[in-house]
C-alpha cells in the first residue's frame, strides 16, 4: 500500500520484521503450520502463536464470505495466508500487496501448496496507484491495512468503484486511538514482570506503574497520530458508502504482547500466551477495557 512519509511506521516495522527474518524456505500457510525458531520478534516463530493470532483472525474474515466461486480481491495481502483459505474454499481471489517480499513469500507458499481449488494470484501494487476494473468484484477485503492507508475516504471510494452492485467489503481493523489507560494498565501488569525475569524483548518500561502506563498510551495513540489512521476517520466512510450489516469488536491487544514475549519453556510460553488471550477477552466482555479491533461488514451502496 502506498505511504505517505511519516504514514504507517508501525505497519512497516511489523513488516520489516517478517521480511528481515524469515528463512529462504518460509511458508505461511495456516494449514502446514511449524516452528520457525529464526523467527524472532514474529508469532509466526511457534506455531501455536499463530493458531492464537493469525488463524483466528482469518476465521473471522473467512466466516463471513457468503457464496460460491466468488471474485475477491485481498488489499494489502501480506505474505497471502488468508488469500490462500478464500482459494481453498472455491473463490478466485487477487492479493495485493506493496511489499515486494511479502509477494514473493505468497507466491512461494502458493507454489508449495496442493490444495488450491479457486484461482489464486499475487501482484506487487500499491492500491492507490492500481487501476482496476469497475465492478468486477463480489468482495474487496481489508486486514488491518486501512488504518494504515492515506486518505481513507478515496480508498474507500476505489473500493466501491470495483466492487460489483450489491457487492461487500469485509474490513477487519486496527482503531488505536480506543485504547485507554485501564488497557494500558492492564498490559503495564503484563509485560514489566515479563521484562524484569528477561522474558520481554522491547522497550523497558518504567518502575513506577503511572509513568510506565503513561509510556504505553504513548507508543500506542499519541505518538502514532500523525501516522495512522483514527477509528473515525475509518468508520465515517465506511457507513457513508457501504450499507452497514454488521460492526463487532474483537480482543488485539495480545498480539504484542505474544510477538515480544520469550519464554524459554514452550510449554510454560504456550500456556501464557493462550492465558494473556483469554483474559483480554474476558476483559472485553465485561467492559473492563476498551476494545481496539473491530470487523465491519458491509454492502455497496447504489
Amino acid at each position: 500500500m502506498s505511504c505517505a512519509r511519516k504514514a504507517g511506521t508501525y505497519r512497516r516495522r511489523k513488516y520489516r520484521t517478517v521480511t528481515r527474518v524469515a528463512p529462504s524456505n518460509f511458508v505461511a500457510d495456516l494449514q502446514r503450520l511449524r516452528n520457525w525458531p529464526s523467527m524472532k520478534g514474529s508469532v509466526w516463530r511457534r506455531a501455536f502463536l499463530v493458531e492464537l493470532t493469525h488463524t483466528q483472525n482469518s476465521r473471522l474474515l473467512t466466516g463471513s464470505i457468503r457464496g460460491q466461486k466468488l471474485r475477491i480481491l485481498d488489499i494489502g495481502c501480506g505474505t497471502g495466508f488468508i488469500s490462500l483459505e478464500l482459494s481453498r474454499m472455491g473463490h478466485d481471489v487477487l492479493g495485493l500487496d506493496r511489499n515486494d517480499r511479502m509477494i514473493e513469500i505468497a507466491t512461494r507458499t502458493k507454489r508449495t501448496s496442493d490444495s488450491v481449488i479457486g484461482k489464486l494470484q499475487y501482484e506487487v501494487a500499491d492500491f492507490d496507484k492500481w487501476s482496476g476494473t469497475a465492478g468486477a468484484y463480489d468482495v474487496v477485503m481489508f486486514s488491518r491495512v486501512l488504518h494504515d492507508l492515506p486518505d481513507p475516504e478515496n480508498i474507500l471510494r476505489k473500493t466501491h468503484r470495483l466492487l460489483k452492485s450489491h457487492g461487500r467489503l469485509v474490513c477487519l481493523e486496527y482503531a488505536h486511538n480506543m485504547m485507554d489507560e485501564r488497557a494500558a494498565a492492564w498490559l503495564y501488569q503484563i509485560r514489566k514482570p515479563l521484562e524484569l525475569q528477561g522474558w520481554y524483548s522491547t522497550t523497558h518500561l518504567p518502575d513506577d506503574p503511572g509513568k510506565g502506563v503513561d509510556h504505553i498510551m504513548r507508543e500506542a495513540v499519541t505518538e502514532r497520530r500523525e501516522h495512522i489512521n483514527t477509528f473515525e476517520e475509518m468508520i465515517r466512510p465506511l457507513k457513508r458508502l457501504f450499507r452497514q450489516e454488521s460492526l463487532s469488536w474483537h480482543p488485539y491487544y495480545f498480539w504484542d504482547v505474544l510477538s515480544d514475549i520469550r519464554i524459554p519453556n514452550p510449554r510454560i510460553e504456550k500456556r501464557f500466551a493462550s492465558m494473556v488471550m483469554n483474559m483480554e477477552k474476558f476483559l472485553l466482555r465485561t467492559g473492563e477495557i476498551q476494545p481496539v479491533l473491530f470487523l465491519y461488514r458491509g454492502t455497496k451502496k447504489v
